[in-house]
């Protein structure tokens, strides 16, 4: 198993693609902390005491694509450039080439969740004062945020992921991931009204208290998190069975 942990890992900074999306996503960190939240702030959100908390939310919620994207490249690429047949021949059991996927993008998701959700509140905090406004005294609370948004990053690479071990073509991979959490989940909702809580975005959205209906839902936010999860697992059980029965190329 360490030898396919390796081989990912390299496989994954090898890539440059890896390094621009981690680039694009500092510098919107950078971009909605210090100058939207903070420099741009209005009225309302300095007299806020909980909006370092949402500045927080929201640039979790909005840049965890950015780690989702980069599992759903690394196993694309493979596919798209005919280097899964490297990849599987390397070890001698499937489900470990798998497996190693889904730590290596675990851990980069849980990393850059992290540092999403840290630097987002103290870029806010500096523009703020940058700007020579005050606010008021800020209720953050640690623990929350930090279990909320840690699911919600790594959530959603694994959404990532697995969407691309499902779909294999890079093209298609992305204009599923775009597509279906926004769109396909939006209309949905409309005839779902209330129980679009249950859907597996939603659900999510809905742990980290970001999204439309959020003051309407019916669940809880760890309620939300086993939907969630739910819904992965399942869609895990039946990608790791085509992966290990479809062909490597």
């Amino acid at each position: 198993m360490l030898s396919e942990l390796k081989a990912e890992f390299k496989k994954v900074f090898s890539i440059r693609s890896t390094y621009i999306i981690l680039a694009l996503m500092l510098a919107l960190v950078i971009f909605f902390g210090f100058y939207v939240g903070g420099w741009h702030a209005d009225k309302l959100s300095l007299i806020d005491h909980g909006w370092l908390f949402k500045v927080s939310q929201q640039a979790i919620s909005f840049l965890s694509i950015f780690p989702a994207l980069i599992g759903l490249l690394l196993l694309t690429h493979e596919f798209r450039y005919n280097l899964s047949a490297y990849s599987l021949t390397l070890s001698n059991n499937r489900s470990k080439v798998l497996a190693a996927k889904i730590i290596v993008i675990s851990l980069i998701a849980v990393f850059a969740t992290a540092i999403i959700g840290s630097l987002s509140p103290l870029l806010a905090d500096w523009g703020i004062h940058a700007h020579h406004l005050t606010f008021v005294h800020q209720y953050f609370s640690v623990g929350s945020i930090a279990w909320r948004g840690l699911v919600f990053g790594w959530g959603y690479a694994m959404a990532g992921l697995v969407i691309a071990t499902l779909i294999r073509n890079q093209i298609g991979a992305i204009v599923a991931l775009f597509i279906v959490p926004n769109t396909v989940e939006g209309l949905l909702s409309l005839l779902l009204k209330s129980n679009s809580v249950y859907m597996p975005f939603s659900a999510l959205h809905t742990m980290l208290g970001v999204g439309q209906n959020i003051q309407k839902a019916s669940i809880t936010p760890l309620s939300a998190m086993f939907v969630f999860l739910g819904y992965l697992v399942v869609s895990w059980i039946v990608a790791w069975i085509l992966f290990l029965r479809r062909d490597a190329i």
